[in-house]
């Protein structure tokens, strides 16, 4: 069904092909009582007022982009937080930055393309004829939304959070505008598409070897030859793939289209902008190596990621994070999955309270 090309996007792409509803294959990474499962409802449990709530379009990069901008007390630290997918706009989903706001300022920008910004501009969204043209174009757009941040909450530097495809974009902007920044987050860093790939084959191999699941073993050998970005390929590791948190988190998101598929506004705008963008910005996902941007960095950089990640491989993240050199770096495992992020937020908000937010204090406000 045309309505459902997003979750047919994380399907593929994302190893998570009949998530919805499937046990999960691993018991070591048990469902979180944390995660919140409702799109953008307000946690009963959180009663102090947010100091900073505003939502609305500002002009960026020429067109008109979505962004929100959320927490509990205005002096702390922002975070820019550049979302996944490609076009997995949170602006429906909220409710998941809630564990964050406490200790930072949250700025979610729906990227060209992508969820209300889409919306906004619609098929005629300029800047992404090709793939080249859409990286350079959304680069500019990233750093123009640092930009408009620093200055609507009085910062000199602001914290650079990406997940996923957000986390490669992130690359691109730090080594392009590292003075924006006081450090830079990844998680569910794809390092490198093909290993990450060739990792999560190697993982559903094993599972699928101890589970004596002759079919995943069967259509690992058939795809085991055919390029990386054939869907064919992707499909063949995808039962092993996502873990009991990640598949939950799937399960959310999906809660925003109708069982009939007959989405309407922001739902239908999130679902449009995943058909808009996806194949413009897919083969920068599938041709993307880290290193080829070069390991030195002039900016902190922190890799969090979910031990349990056979999505973007969390071996080849902790290899890459070995070899950069940067002001100051870590590598901080977090349990979970790909989507670590949002479903072990107590971990992941530790690791920034620890690791980022003194160098945020330190720069201070201008």
């Amino acid at each position: 069904m045309r309505s459902h090309w997003i979750i047919y996007l994380l399907a593929f792409v994302l190893g998570a092909f009949n998530a919805v509803g499937v046990a999960a294959q691993s018991s070591n990474n048990p469902t979180p009582a944390a995660m919140n499962t409702a799109p953008n409802e307000r946690d009963p449990k959180v009663t102090t007022p947010r100091e900073v709530d505003e939502s609305q379009y500002v002009q960026i990069g020429g067109i008109e982009q979505f962004i929100s901008i959320r927490g509990e007390h205005r002096n702390n630290p922002v975070i820019l937080f550049l979302h996944g997918g490609p076009a997995n706009a949170q602006s429906p989903f909220l409710q998941q930055f809630v564990p964050w706001e406490k200790d930072f300022t949250v700025v979610n920008w729906d990227q060209r393309g992508s969820g209300k910004t889409y919306g906004k501009n619609g098929p005629a969204t300029p800047g992404m004829d090709t793939p080249a043209a859409a990286l350079d174009r959304l680069t500019s757009d990233a750093i123009e939304v640092a930009e408009y941040a620093s200055r609507r909450l009085g910062k000199r530097k602001i914290i650079l959070v990406g997940h996923s495809w957000g986390a490669i974009l992130g690359l691109y902007v730090v080594k392009r505008r590292p003075d924006l920044f006081c450090a830079y987050v990844a998680t569910g860093l794809p390092v490198s598409w093909k290993q990450s790939l060739e990792d999560a084959e190697a993982w559903a191999r094993h599972e699928a070897s101890s589970s004596h699941d002759e079919a995943t073993l069967k259509a690992l050998d058939q795809a085991a030859s055919m390029r990386f970005d054939d869907m064919r390929r992707l499909s063949a590791s995808a039962k092993y793939r996502m873990t009991a948190s990640d598949l939950q988190y799937l399960k959310m998101q999906q809660s925003i289209i109708p069982t009939d598929g007959s989405a309407k506004g922001d739902a239908a705008d999130w679902v449009a902008g995943g058909e808009f963008s996806v194949p413009k910005i897919m083969p920068i996902v599938f041709s993307f190596d880290a290193r080829t941007l070069g390991i030195d960095f002039s900016v902190p950089i922190f890799v969090i990621q979910g031990i349990n990640d056979h999505v973007a491989s969390f071996a080849e993240a902790q290899k890459y994070e070995n070899e950069i050199r940067a002001p100051a770096k870590a590598m901080i495992p977090l349990n979970g999955g790909h989507f670590a992020c949002f479903t072990n937020p107590k971990e992941f908000v530790k690791a920034l309270r620890l690791h980022v937010r003194p160098l945020a204090d330190i720069v201070g406000s201008k």
